[in-house]
């Protein structure tokens, strides 16, 4: 057997190697430059193999994002008619009974929840008068100050649609200018507790 076959014979076993299948010849080894010639061109072989492999991969893939971005249309779709009935009627039993903001279920829990205010600022307005006010309430940065946000709304008291503050040596209630602040309704959400396996049967 000429040595470039043996090579080949080797290889092969090599690339399909099982546990159970470990080749019993001895190790081959390149010797020449027919054989090494060779070895490069099983290399290529392998390397186009390996790119062919990849590109159908990609292809699966794309074909199997395709079919899930259809199902998690349709579900998506499914999904909010059922929330939109569920919070329908959960709304109507609010309206009756405003302590009902959660109603637990055998399969899940509904519920209403307060959403944060939001709040309205017009920086123009209301950095000059913190500046002078309360300036602990100002960040420095570049190019120029802006409120503290977070602090903000720590610091001031909401009246109506209004920002104040209220002096705690006084009494006196002053309203921030620059500041609207909009209440939000309630937030509905679904909470669904899936057994295992799932609703066959459904």
């Amino acid at each position: 057997m000429e040595a470039a076959e043996r090579l080949e014979e080797y290889i092969d076993q090599w690339l399909h190697y099982k546990e159970d299948s470990v080749p019993e010849k001895p190790r081959f080894s390149i010797e020449n430059t027919e054989q090494a010639i060779w070895a490069l061109r099983k290399i290529a072989r392998i390397e186009r193999e390996r790119k062919e492999a990849r590109e159908a991969a990609q292809l699966e893939k794309a074909r199997i994002d395709d079919w899930l971005s259809v199902e998690e249309k349709r579900c998506d779709q499914a999904r909010a008619h059922l929330d939109f009935l569920l919070e329908e009627y959960h709304r109507k039993i609010f309206a009756e009974n405003p302590k009902r903001k959660t109603i637990k279920l055998p399969h899940g829990t509904l519920e209403l929840r307060k959403q944060p205010d939001d709040w309205a600022i017009s920086e123009e307005t209301l950095v000059p008068w913190l500046m002078e006010n309360r300036p602990e309430l100002v960040i420095v940065p570049e190019p120029k100050p802006k409120p503290d946000r977070a602090e903000i709304k720590k610091a001031f008291e909401v009246r109506g649609k209004r920002a104040v503050y209220v002096d705690k040596e006084t009494g006196e209630i002053v309203e921030v200018p620059g500041i609207e602040v909009h209440e939000r309704g309630l937030k509905f959400s679904v909470k669904v507790e899936m057994p295992i396996g799932g609703y066959e049967n459904e």
